[in-house]
Parts: structure tokens; C-alpha cells; sequence
């Protein structure tokens, strides 16, 4: 899910445009995407660790100081400013208590665990992909999948006790917060997403004749099985609502997040459930 944030900030920083073909031969990060040349449409469809690897480097190495130690820490500064503005590292301002921030790896963070100028980098690669030190809230997510939708921006989530009275919204939850993006770099970044639905790893998501954009997500545990997440929206071009969901210990996300997630959408667009079998599966719980 991080991919789609990660591709939105380098093509905004110009680092990657989305047709440059990017070759990986998975040799710098663990990868289960096949080896080849991938723009960022396929990154995302495939879900190349590699290339984000490649991309997230020219992010943080962008040649601003000679030393590399310094380097990074200019663009991993900058990096974090434009991450925040997405609503992760930050509190989102629900109106219920328990909502947290995640976690932005910071320089202070790193300068803590390495020691001042003495990272770079090689030791914050796995941040690339939405490892490492970076942690989110499944309410960030589904956020992200709205922001996506929006073609970039949200209002902050806000929970309604029912639809059709006529209490006053408060006026925070009528804010547009713009993420900083331009429009024209939305459009490679949900090509890539409604691939994913097409002809990726979320393909139980896929719903008939209603054009899907998301994306899966295995979360790796340490102690278990790894959970299963989905992050999206619907339909692409007429969105009507946005989705994330992560099944504990469930396993790869084009599981049981994404079939969770493509029944709830189909519900709220359509009424109803066309696909029985799909509804059959996921009552069963048998993810494996």
C-alpha cells in the first residue's frame, strides 16, 4: 500500500516519470516480483520491491551534499514533510479517542539508533517499501485509499451517527487537505492500482463490470503467520467509496483482506452480492 505514496512523491519530485523503465534483477531487496524492466504502472501491479528500492534511493540521494551521510538526511527531512501531508506519522483528527499517529522514521530516530552522521541509505532501504521503522493505522489506510480517489486530497474521517438528519457538520471535517501532488501524476499510480485488480495479486477483489483500483498488502509478523491487508476504492472514475482492511494472521493480502474489502464495496455500490462463492469463502475463514 506505502508503493502508491512512495510512486506519488518521486514522480512529483521528478526523480522517475512513468514511462521510464526501471530494471530489476532482485538483487538488492527480497522481491517476490519477477526479474525485468518496470515502470511504475507494472511497479505497482507486480508490486516490485526492487524498483521501489532503485526509486525511494533517488529520493533520499538527491546530490544535494558530497558526503552521503548528509545526503540522506536532507532528503529523508524532506521526505518525511511530504509523507505527513498524507495523514501518516500524524494523528488524524476523528472524532473518537485512540486514534494514533504510526510512526515516520525521523533523523532524530535514526541519529538514536546509529549515531549522528553515521547512517545513510543502505540503512533505511527496507523504508522503501513500507518497512523497517515506518508503522500505520488500518484508519490511515483506508484514508489513503479516499486521498487516491480524490485525486489528491481528504477530509479528515469523521464518524456519522446516521444518514439524512440535518446536525450541523463541524466545520473541521469540511476542510480539504490538499497532499501536495499534482493532478497529472494520479493517473500512472491508479493505472497501476486498478492493474492490480486485473492482473495482480488482487484479483478476488475484482467485481463485475465496476473498475476497481488497489492494493494488497502482506504484512510480515515475527511471531506468526504474516496478516493479510487491502487497501482501495471504487468505482475509478466515479468513486463512491474507499476501503482498507487486515485479517490477523490471514496471510498473503490477496486473501482474505481483499475479498473482505471486494464484498463490502460490492454491497455499498451494487445493494447487493453477486458473487456467492466469494461470500462462501470468506464466511469460511479458511485463508491458506
Amino acid at each position: 500500500m506505502f508503493k502508491t505514496i512512495q510512486s506519488l512523491i518521486a514522480l512529483q519530485e521528478g526523480v522517475v516519470t512513468p514511462e521510464e523503465r526501471i530494471y530489476s534483477d532482485k538483487s538488492l531487496i527480497g522481491d517476490l516480483a519477477p526479474v525485468g524492466y518496470y515502470d511504475v504502472r507494472l511497479a505497482i501491479q507486480k508490486s516490485s520491491n526492487n524498483y521501489f528500492y532503485k526509486v525511494f534511493r533517488r529520493v533520499i540521494d538527491n546530490g544535494e551534499n558530497k558526503s552521503s551521510f548528509i545526503d540522506s538526511r536532507i532528503g529523508l527531512e524532506k521526505w518525511v514533510e511530504r509523507v505527513k501531508k498524507f495523514g501518516l506519522g500524524v494523528k488524524l483528527d476523528i472524532d473518537i479517542s485512540g486514534a494514533s499517529p504510526g510512526i515516520l522514521p525521523s533523523v532524530a530516530l535514526y541519529d538514536k539508533i546509529y549515531g549522528k552522521e553515521r547512517w545513510k541509505y543502505s540503512n533505511i532501504a527496507s523504508v522503501s517499501i513500507g518497512q523497517g521503522e515506518v508503522t500505520v493505522t488500518p484508519l490511515q489506510m483506508a484514508n489513503l485509499g479516499a486521498l487516491l480517489a480524490n485525486r489528491g486530497y481528504y477530509y479528515s474521517p469523521h464518524i456519522i451517527r446516521s444518514i439524512g438528519k440535518k446536525d450541523k457538520i463541524p466545520e473541521k471535517y469540511l476542510i480539504k487537505n490538499d497532499v501536495g501532488i499534482d493532478l497529472v501524476h494520479y493517473e500512472p499510480v491508479l493505472d497501476g492500482m486498478s492493474r492490480v485488480i486485473q492482473l495482480g495479486s488482487g484479483r478476488r477483489a475484482m467485481i463485475p463490470d465496476i473498475d476497481i483500483c488497489g492494493k494488497t498488502s502482506t504484512v510480515q509478523n515475527g511471531t506468526g503467520q504474516d496478516h493479510s491487508g487491502f487497501m482501495g476504492f471504487g468505482p475509478k472514475d466515479t468513486p463512491q467509496i474507499a476501503i482498507a482492511a487486515y485479517v490477523e494472521n490471514a496471510g498473503q493480502g490477496g486473501r482474505a483482506a481483499a475479498s473482505i474489502s471486494s464484498l463490502v464495496m460490492e454491497k455499498y455500490i451494487r445493494g447487493s452480492i453477486t458473487r456467492p462463492w466469494l461470500e462462501e469463502y470468506v464466511f469460511k475463514g479458511d485463508f491458506n
